[in-house]
């Protein structure tokens, strides 16, 4: 991914993506309201934590084990 794709991710957050912008991060939503999201690489799913002032923290849409960085 280029870096200037990544930046405008990191700040974007994907409960306003559609499916093929999902898609193309390796990613899908399995609960928007607690924003549950899921690998569709290795299927790990994942709970990002908000950040002290409650924003979504930097690389939140990244699998843990790294699938889709």
């Amino acid at each position: 991914m280029r870096l200037l794709d990544r930046t405008a991710t990191d700040k974007e957050d994907v409960r306003h993506m559609t499916a093929a912008e999902l898609a193309s991060l390796g990613i899908a939503i399995l609960d928007k309201r607690d924003l549950i999201l899921q690998c569709t690489c290795c299927g790990r799913t994942w709970l990002p934590e908000l950040d002290a002032d409650g924003k979504l923290p930097f690389d939140y849409w990244l699998c843990p084990r790294t699938c889709n960085s």
